[in-house]
């Protein structure tokens, strides 16, 4: 004699159906802020070779306008002209050991205020006390950048990464 059937199938596809809702959830978060986060890793590498780029140049001997604009206009997606902001800067240190800034030049579409300093002012910011040396100029580049994420991970998640990113170069 055959015992009638105890199938528990229409309970187990709805069980089926939430854990899809709770495992596609978890996994569209990872994919949007892997798609951030990515982007911002992206824009900081672009702003990494900028920096470095035009503090190079600038110790070359390129004008300081001209390695301004050239920064600006090959910016590329990171838009330095509506975006985001250069400044470039000279320092000096004269035979006595004081530290100065010669020249400084800025442009861009989002105004930042320089982290080495500002030019006639005597509080000059550098990473290493010893550079330059006595009667050495030395080139800095900053670089910002207003980052904007495109998924609403953020908001999700109360977690932000950084609205404006930064970049220095030291020549």
């Amino acid at each position: 004699m055959r015992r009638p059937s105890t199938s528990r199938r229409p309970a187990s596809r709805g069980g089926a159906v939430v854990e899809l809702a709770i495992s596609a959830l978890f996994l569209l978060l990872m994919v949007f802020g892997i798609v951030d986060f990515g982007r911002a890793l992206l824009m900081r590498h672009a702003i990494t070779s900028m920096s470095r780029e035009a503090a190079n140049l600038e110790s070359r001997g390129t004008p300081m306008a001209t390695t301004l604009q050239s920064t600006i206009d090959a910016s590329g997606a990171a838009n330095l002209g509506v975006n985001g902001y250069v400044i470039l800067t000279a320092v000096e240190r004269d035979q006595r050991g004081r530290l100065s800034i010669t020249k400084q030049l800025a442009g861009g579409g989002v105004p930042q205020t320089s982290h080495v300093g500002t030019q006639g002012s005597t509080q000059i910011t550098l990473p290493n006390s010893g550079v330059p040396l006595r009667g050495q100029t030395l080139y800095v580049a900053e670089i910002f950048v207003r980052f904007t994420p495109v998924t609403p991970i953020g908001e999700l998640v109360q977690a932000t990464l950084p609205s404006m990113l930064y970049d220095v170069a030291y020549f």
